[in-house]
């Protein structure tokens, strides 16, 4: 019983280090604020940008199975130019409604050149990227593991819309996100060098696994490449004690997300939805247990 409050405490931990923590926040709450918002709007740019960039790289890019042409007003399109646009008639938006979180809620989620909606997922990717910037900083003490968290939990954002729009991890992401998690922990950052080697190739191979054994039992692809990759990324960022922690709550994650879409929307234009993406909740993992999993893993390993 003794042991067990022990472990319990070890989970509170993290509440302790943001009472303390916002003693130091406060006094730069503002800028904080900034920086998420501003981030949050880059990510709205990087999530819709970046897939129609890499399909323009070719005549046709394969997206959910399908190939997808992209239409003449996008072809020239790349994360920095042209500027702001709206999605539906392709009028430039003014400086004065492109402020991340006040030019949607002043536009009221309605264009002016054209009175159609905006998504408010806009809205709520530059809300996530504030909040998540303000865990981060309340959580973390560390300059270094504050910049680097924050890079992490960004990425992992953008992939995980990304994947949702166009069950698409681009390698451009999840390549880079390895190579960065070994390299932060040549110092034992998170893990230790050796763990991080290990939580890669065991992340890679677990699901490059399931993959073959789900496609000889099925017949079908139960995921894509871009999955493996990005479980690899984890794994280098967090160590191989982390894989088992980061698999379990991807599936539950991604059981859950099934069991709704199963039951509330069974369609999407029309269709039958078949299969969902795995990136999101790979991602929903990882944020998860950049906040609590070495508590997590202490908990069942010690």
């Amino acid at each position: 019983m003794d042991i067990f409050r022990v472990r319990l405490y070890s989970l509170s931990k993290p509440l302790w280090i943001i009472e303390i923590n916002m003693m130091g926040i406060h006094d730069y709450f503002v800028g904080y604020l900034i920086i998420g918002a501003v981030v949050g709007s880059f990510l709205n740019v990087l999530i819709y940008r970046l897939p129609i960039t890499l399909a323009n790289c070719s005549p046709q890019y394969e997206l959910h199975g399908q190939e997808v042409g992209i239409s003449s007003h996008l072809k020239s399109i790349n994360l920095f130019q042209p500027g702001s646009f709206c999605p539906h008639c392709n009028e430039s938006i003014p400086i004065k409604y492109n402020i991340p979180i006040l030019g949607w809620i002043f536009l009221r989620g309605v264009s002016r050149c054209c009175n159609k909606k905006i998504s408010i997922r806009y809205l709520f990717i530059e809300i996530l990227a504030v909040i998540q910037t303000l865990l981060v900083l309340m959580i973390f003490q560390e300059d270094l593991l504050i910049c680097t968290s924050l890079v992490l939990i960004w990425t992992l954002t953008a992939l995980a819309f990304i994947d949702f729009d166009t069950y698409l991890l681009p390698d451009c992401m999840t390549i880079p996100l390895l190579w960065l998690g070994l390299l932060i922990n040549i110092d034992t950052l998170f893990t230790p060098l050796s763990s991080a080697v290990l939580g890669a190739v065991s992340g890679y191979l677990f699901l490059w696994l399931s993959y073959w054994l789900f496609k000889i039992v099925r017949g079908v692809d139960g995921m894509g490449y871009g999955d493996f990759k990005l479980m690899a990324a984890l794994g280098a960022w967090f160590g191989v004690s982390a894989v088992p922690f980061l698999i379990l709550f991807s599936s539950l994650f991604g059981i859950v997300a099934y069991a709704v879409f199963y039951l509330f929307d069974r369609k999407e234009n029309g269709k039958e939805i078949n299969h969902i993406a795995f990136g999101p909740y790979i991602s929903f993992a990882g944020i998860l247990y950049l906040f609590i999993g070495s508590h997590v893993t202490n908990l069942f390993f010690q």
